[in-house]
Protein backbone atom coordinates (compact mmCIF):
# COMPACT_ATOMS: atom_id res chain seq x y z
CA UNK A 1 0.00 0.00 0.00
CA UNK A 2 1.45 3.58 -0.76
CA UNK A 3 1.40 5.73 1.89
CA UNK A 4 -0.32 9.37 1.14
CA UNK A 5 1.59 12.55 0.96
CA UNK A 6 0.39 14.75 3.59
CA UNK A 7 0.67 18.60 3.20
CA UNK A 8 2.25 21.00 5.76
CA UNK A 9 -2.21 21.39 6.78
CA UNK A 10 -2.43 17.72 7.67
CA UNK A 11 -4.00 16.56 4.95
CA UNK A 12 -3.59 14.35 2.28
CA UNK A 13 -3.29 15.22 -1.77
CA UNK A 14 -1.87 13.29 -4.83
CA UNK A 15 -0.40 13.23 -8.34
CA UNK A 16 -3.27 15.62 -9.97
CA UNK A 17 -4.06 17.64 -7.30
CA UNK A 18 -4.13 21.56 -6.85
CA UNK A 19 -1.63 22.54 -4.79
CA UNK A 20 -0.39 25.84 -3.15
CA UNK A 21 3.32 26.29 -2.26
CA UNK A 22 3.99 27.32 1.60
CA UNK A 23 3.85 30.78 2.38
CA UNK A 24 7.31 30.75 3.95
CA UNK A 25 8.83 30.25 0.59
CA UNK A 26 10.60 32.66 -1.51
CA UNK A 27 8.25 31.42 -4.63
CA UNK A 28 5.42 31.91 -2.70
CA UNK A 29 6.29 35.59 -2.32
CA UNK A 30 7.39 35.86 -5.77
CA UNK A 31 3.45 35.25 -6.54
CA UNK A 32 3.74 31.74 -7.57
CA UNK A 33 1.49 30.38 -5.37
CA UNK A 34 -0.63 27.88 -7.12
CA UNK A 35 0.58 24.41 -9.08
CA UNK A 36 -0.58 21.27 -9.95
CA UNK A 37 1.08 17.92 -8.66
CA UNK A 38 2.71 15.93 -11.79
CA UNK A 39 4.76 12.97 -10.08
CA UNK A 40 6.28 11.77 -7.09
CA UNK A 41 9.58 9.77 -5.73
CA UNK A 42 9.60 7.57 -3.09
CA UNK A 43 12.79 8.64 -1.12
CA UNK A 44 13.45 9.36 2.42
CA UNK A 45 12.79 13.31 1.45
CA UNK A 46 9.67 12.53 0.30
CA UNK A 47 9.75 14.32 -2.81
CA UNK A 48 6.98 15.89 -4.69
CA UNK A 49 7.09 17.22 -8.55
CA UNK A 50 4.99 20.21 -9.26
CA UNK A 51 4.01 22.33 -12.35
CA UNK A 52 3.71 25.97 -10.70
CA UNK A 53 1.44 28.12 -12.30
CA UNK A 54 3.81 31.37 -13.12
CA UNK A 55 7.05 29.39 -12.64
CA UNK A 56 8.20 27.81 -16.28
CA UNK A 57 9.36 24.04 -15.59
CA UNK A 58 8.79 21.66 -13.05
CA UNK A 59 9.72 22.46 -9.02
CA UNK A 60 10.06 19.84 -6.39
CA UNK A 61 10.19 19.87 -2.72
CA UNK A 62 9.26 18.15 0.41
CA UNK A 63 5.66 16.68 0.74
CA UNK A 64 4.86 19.19 3.69
CA UNK A 65 6.07 22.42 1.27
CA UNK A 66 2.74 22.25 -0.59
CA UNK A 67 -1.12 21.67 0.83
CA UNK A 68 -4.32 20.86 -1.10
CA UNK A 69 -6.59 23.56 -2.62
Amino acid sequence: MVEPIIGYDGKPYGIGDRVEIHPGTDLWMMGARYGEVVGTSITSDDRVRVVMDKVPGIRSGAADLFQKV
